[in-house]
């Protein structure tokens, strides 16, 4: 006796059950138009509502003529049709009403719909016994609340691909950014990530796209964000890791970063701030020219300098003659060149150098020359007089000679072969005879 009356009540919930079931199911093939993405987001826990309102409610007539409580056939009686349920859906998600029903699909389209079908079909197939537990459940209403999230990290990320496509060299999770490498400061690419994330919410909603497009739009921007996922993130990582999340960018700037860390603080004169591997070095900075001064503390040019090995002294090394330098007291960046032996070969070692501007040259195919008519100039002397006069070995005081205007260049300096203008105070050593090659002035070369 116990037995039946298990079976008699059971029977009507199973069949409640399979009515709801069946109702939900009719309300979303009136809302198939609108894909399933959008369907799935409307008619999300459809049959927990459904059954919830129900058991909440008075008894309603059946088709069979005599109200129950458990079993109620006839749901159009209490929901309306599934049509006019599935028209409330959408007014109500602000989405037009369906419209007439399109061309037979045929061909091609046929097969791919039969396709996707079948390929749905045998996943949930394999998924059903996760799919059957209460954890799978809890675990989908959480991705269904999550899905907005996703909508927005979606256009984030393409909107990145944008980004790294006109110009920055890398595709991570964040743009040019402030010194903490969390705050995006670049104006433009600001705007297009917002772009894109909110256009891709709309799409998420069922927005902006007409029907037969949501589908193939959504699986085609899920797969792109999904797929630049993992190289954003490492990129991410590696740009925090080197600190390179800097208004420059990129992993170069963070491995130039440790590079002039790794140079004791030292501070390139070069233009661009990029240091050189050799040359001459004063406390941890790179010198761009060298000026001497006589034991009167006056200028001196055309100074041929030799290491004690007897090699050319270079402040501008071979593999940096045509960069382009800062050089202070002096607006704009410059090109160094060499003085002109008279065998006509260059003379990087004699000083000051000589300079031109960046707006007085030009390139070919022979490389760098000056522009017709612009010839190298005169760098500006620290002081025009050194502040400290060297007393000869003897004790006399040295004798004076005339200042000699650095900006005003005499001619006939270096066609003296480095001949000293007066002898040497007696008791004085010598000074040392110049090379077998004289140095014609750096101001006077072609």
């Amino acid at each position: 006796m116990t037995t039946d009356d298990t079976t008699t009540t059971a029977a009507p919930g199973a069949m409640l059950a399979a009515h709801v079931r069946g109702y939900a199911q009719a309300v979303r093939l009136h809302l198939a138009d609108l894909g399933p993405e959008v369907t799935e987001d409307l008619t999300g826990g459809l049959e927990s509502d459904l059954t919830e309102a129900l058991a909440d409610a008075a008894p309603v007539a059946t088709r069979a003529g005599e109200p129950q409580d458990d079993v109620v056939l006839d749901l159009t009686a209490y929901f309306g049709t599934a049509e006019g349920y599935a028209t409330e859906l959408r007014s109500a998600a602000g989405l037009p009403p369906a419209g007439p029903p399109g061309r037979r699909r045929s061909g091609l389209r046929d097969e791919a719909a039969a396709w996707w079908s079948g390929q749905r079909e045998q996943w949930t197939g394999l998924l059903e016994p996760v799919a059957s537990t209460r954890q799978w459940g809890t675990v989908r209403d959480v991705a269904r609340d999550l899905r907005p999230v996703w909508w927005l990290a979606r256009g984030w990320l393409v909107g990145m691909l944008v980004i790294a496509w006109f110009g920055q060299d890398y595709v991570g999770l964040l743009p040019t950014s402030g010194p903490v490498g969390l705050v995006p400061t670049d104006q433009t690419q600001l705007v297009v990530l917002a772009v894109g994330a909110f256009v891709s919410f709309q799409w998420g909603r069922g927005r902006w796209l007409p029907t037969g497009w949501r589908l193939p739009v959504a699986v085609a921007t899920s797969a792109l964000a999904i797929l630049l996922l993992p190289a954003a993130l490492g990129e991410t990582k590696t740009q925090i890791l080197y600190g390179a999340l800097d208004n420059d960018g990129g992993f170069a700037a963070g491995y130039q970063a440790g590079q002039d860390d790794a140079r004791s603080t030292a501070q390139a004169v070069s233009y661009g701030g990029a240091p050189g591997d050799d040359g001459v070095w004063v406390d941890g900075m790179q010198v761009s020219n060298l000026f001497a001064f006589d034991a009167n503390g006056d200028p001196i040019k055309d100074v041929q300098l030799y290491d004690d090995r007897g090699r050319p002294v270079r402040t501008v090394t071979e593999s940096r003659a045509t960069d382009v330098w800062e050089v202070p007291q002096t607006e704009g960046p410059w090109y160094f060149r060499p003085a002109t032996a008279t065998d006509g070969r260059e003379r990087w070692n004699v000083y000051p150098l000589r300079a031109l501007p960046e707006t007085g040259v030009e390139w070919g195919a022979d490389g760098m020359a000056p522009v017709v008519g612009v010839q190298p100039q005169t760098m500006p002397w620290p002081f025009l007089k050194a502040p400290v006069s060297i007393e000869p070995d003897d004790g006399t005081a040295p004798e004076p000679t005339p200042s000699q205007e650095p900006s005003q260049p005499s001619d006939d300096d270096a066609s003296r072969d480095g001949e000293p203008s007066e002898a040497p105070a007696s008791g004085t050593t010598d000074l040392p005879r110049p090379g077998p090659t004289a140095v014609i002035d750096a101001s006077r070369q072609p």
